[in-house]
């Protein structure tokens, strides 16, 4: 067996259990003996309260270990005894979540150290010092129940505990704590040291310098902790790892004598009698990390310390630019609305008599007559201005009315009637100029939603696997397929995916595809979903999510053709995303089916291109205003599904309501937005609900009542039929509840989830 060929990950998988008891007996046993200050410590407790699954193992090694102590056993009492009262609590408590919090691990911790230390008191007597002493081990002992605790609820939740923010100083103390009790193994070589040792090296391979220097000092401290005579040469270990990382370029080979000759320069200047000990304890240290797999500690690190590869560099800055860019556009648009708005405020209608006054009445010759009272006059010509605008022009008729002294009444209401009717241009070119800019503007705001929707995308991805991505490629390379591009990677809830692009149409079995690189990454994946879009093959792999979901719908048409308005599409983007998409067209027939089935499929497609359901909104709203026809709307009724957080989005744009049947009860989301393609700028309703197993979720169109729904779930209890008959139900009693003339077109979807615990293991 070739051991750099080891998957780490699959094997912790299949052995979990065992290597859980074997890890909490090897704490346990190691930090029985431990000892802080000249003091034993009590940090064996601390592991037992933050592993309660694993306290009864822990419990038997530290015993072990002090039974090896005799005829010093009594000096582990008090941890005994408060280690048998955490194993009992956890037993008893197994089944509260009360028992995983890390502030219950920790009071409970030092608490109960603290009974049994007072306890003991009139039996042993002990000095003032060691009662204060005992005290600092009981909070030492709490500090690190709670620090343990967060760390593995982190890495329970999304699969790596990554060195930032709160992790980073309660990783730190987790690891100074462990090294201390390992250096109080006492072999030929200082346990403490060696790991120490090993552990600057795979920082200052990962970090460079900074991460060799701060892993050197934190085991110089703790060194100091657990063995304070040896502390003096173990500060040469930060010096070292600074050395050694501006060799990592250079490969292992020269990080590792790197770090050997500067430990052989210092002890050499330093001196002292542990100078021998230390050069041993750095050169076994040495040996046993050059003789690791480093395909194995690249594992280990991306399993606990989560990736920092060049992909995931430079998805982040992908991310990144494309949010610069939907803030750029977005700033683009609000300076093109502020500009439009001063220029409607500046472009004020010349008044119509002040245009015919000036171009007419200026150069005639009896302007003095007829204008010889400007109060007059100006009234005169402003009741025929509002009867210009009032019957679409004038007669000079009209003119002689208002103005009998006037020598031309023909030539003044040609006058006014070119002056309207130049007014009535100018607005409409205005209303065109502005309906343009609105559009543009709309645009924009769609464009700015789209970028941030794929910045949000590539941010999802928590890390990238480049040499799994490269065996997909590899394997898709054998297959003919040549230029394929694949990215594994998992998202922030811990689940892997592969993405996998081709130049071509790509033709294979999905059950075959989806074994063949389930082998690959180590994981079971559902089968893929197909994309082709222009001579390009999307194909996602995804694991298996946690629910699952049951859908059928249920349609009917309101005309005796036969053909419906409304428009249903179930779209899988991958396996852990799926869309539920339901539109009603505008009226009845041919015209609001093809409305309808033109906002279905142009949201399908946006979907599985990773646009938003609210953005896919908005960009359909933007398209029906400007199809070309005098109305064209349709309602837009979306969920998202995410079946592996078990969560559901309903996005509405003048939609029925959708009702989630739950535990016997109805609950309807209805919004009140206005359907796309009547308004600029449609903003749709969004809710969000959680799920469980056994909820169903109704989507309806507006031919089917309410009532109707609430009924039929009623009438079927908690004996619920499978998701076809109960949309069969529905649809059935909806069409009985309008009679045989039914005027509204009848479509019913309805959704059944479950939990998939097998694949989950729960």
């Amino acid at each position: 067996m070739n051991i750099k060929s080891l998957n780490l990950t699959r094997l912790a998988e299949e052995h979990s259990s065992l290597i859980r008891h074997l890890a909490a007996a090897a704490g346990g046993f190691v930090f029985a003996g431990a000892h802080i200050g000249g003091e034993r410590s009590m940090l064996c407790v601390g592991l037992a309260a933050a592993l309660p699954s694993e306290s009864l193992t822990v419990f038997l090694a530290a015993g072990l270990r002090f039974l090896l102590m005799l005829p010093h056993f009594t000096d582990g009492l008090i941890q005994l005894c408060s280690m048998l009262i955490i194993t009992v609590f956890a037993a008893a408590a197994a089944r509260f979540s009360v028992s995983d919090s890390p502030f219950f691990s920790a009071a409970l911790t030092t608490g109960v150290l603290l009974l049994f230390s007072f306890a003991v008191y009139p039996t042993q007597s002990p000095s003032g010092s060691v009662v204060i002493m005992r005290a600092v081990a009981a909070a030492t002992a709490g500090c690190f129940a709670f620090s343990l605790r967060t760390l593995i609820n982190g890495c329970r939740l999304t699969g790596s505990a990554p060195l930032t923010g709160v992790s980073l100083p309660l990783a730190a103390f987790v690891y100074t704590a462990s090294v201390s009790a390992l250096a109080s193994v006492k072999l030929f070589i200082d346990l403490g040291r060696v790991a120490g040792c090993i552990a600057v090296l795979a920082a200052a391979r990962r970090y460079k310098m900074s991460g060799g220097a701060v892993m050197g000092a934190l085991t110089a401290a703790a060194m100091l902790a657990g063995a304070p005579s040896l502390a003096v040469n173990t500060m040469l270990l930060a010096t070292a790892g600074l050395v050694c990382g501006c060799f990592t370029e250079l490969g292992l080979f020269a990080v590792a004598v790197s770090f050997l000759v500067v430990c052989a320069a210092g002890l050499a200047t330093v001196g002292g009698p542990d100078a021998v000990t230390m050069f041993i304890d750095a050169a076994a240290g040495t040996v046993i990390f050059a003789a690791l797999p480093q395909g194995a500690v690249r594992q280990i690190t991306q399993r606990f310390f989560g990736s920092r590869e060049a992909s995931d560099t430079v998805g982040r800055t992908t991310a990144s630019r494309l949010g610069f860019a939907a803030s750029s556009l977005g700033e683009i648009r609000r300076r093109l609305s502020l500009a439009a708005s001063a220029m409607d405020r500046h472009a004020s209608a010349v008044p119509l008599s002040q245009t015919v006054f000036h171009s007419l009445c200026r150069g005639c010759e009896s302007c003095c007559v007829c204008h010889r009272s400007p109060e007059g006059s100006a009234a005169a010509f402003d009741r025929l201005e509002k009867a210009a605008m009032r019957y679409n022009g004038l007669s000079d008729e009209d003119v002689r009315r208002q103005l009998p002294g006037c020598r031309f009444p023909e030539q003044v209401a040609d006058s006014f009637n070119y002056a309207y009717k130049a007014y009535l241009d100018g607005r409409a070119a205005m209303l065109r100029v502005s309906e343009m800019r609105s559009l543009v503007s709309e645009q924009l705001s769609v464009m700015e939603n789209v970028l941030s929707d794929l910045s949000g995308r590539i941010g999802q991805i928590r890390s990238a696997d480049r040499a799994l991505s490269e065996r997909v490629r590899e394997y898709f390379a054998r297959q003919g397929c040549a230029g394929a591009r694949a990215c594994v990677y998992q998202d922030e809830s811990g689940f892997r995916h592969a993405e996998v692009f081709l130049p071509a149409e790509f033709r294979a079995e999905a059950v075959r595809l989806a074994v063949d690189i389930s082998d690959i990454t180590d994981c079971m994946l559902d089968l893929p979903v197909v994309t082709v879009s222009d001579k390009l093959t999307r194909i996602v792999f995804s694991e298996l999510p946690a629910y699952e979901i049951a859908s059928a719908d249920f349609g009917a048409s309101s005309t005796e053709s036969g053909c419906s308005g409304d428009t249903f599409g179930l779209v899988r983007a991958s396996a852990c995303e799926c869309f539920a998409v339901l539109s009603d067209g505008m009226g009845t027939g041919k015209r609001a089916r093809l409305d309808s089935m033109f906002a279905v499929s142009l949201a399908s497609r946006l979907l599985t291109s990773g646009v938003s359901a609210v953005s896919a909104v908005k960009l359909i709203n933007s398209l029906l205003r400007v199809k070309g026809w005098d109305e064209s709307f349709a309602t837009l009724d979306i969920v998202r599904f995410d079946l592996c957080a078990g969560a559901a989005e309903l996005v509405k744009a003048g939609a029925a309501p959708t009702y989630l049947f739950r535990d016997g009860a109805v609950r309807a989301f209805g919004g009140e937005a206005f359907p796309a393609g009547i308004l600029e700028g449609c903003t749709p309703d969004v809710f969000s609900c959680k799920l469980f197993e056994g909820d169903v979720l109704v989507m309806t169109s507006d031919g089917v009542d309410g009532e109707t729904v609430r009924e039929t779930l009623r009438q079927c209890g908690d004996d619920l039929p499978d998701a076809e008959d109960l949309a069969r139900m529905i649809g059935e009693a909806a069409v009985s509840a309008e009679g045989e003339s039914h005027r509204d077109d009848i479509t019913a979807a309805v959704f059944c989830v479950s939990l998939r615990e097998k694949e989950r293991g729960l």
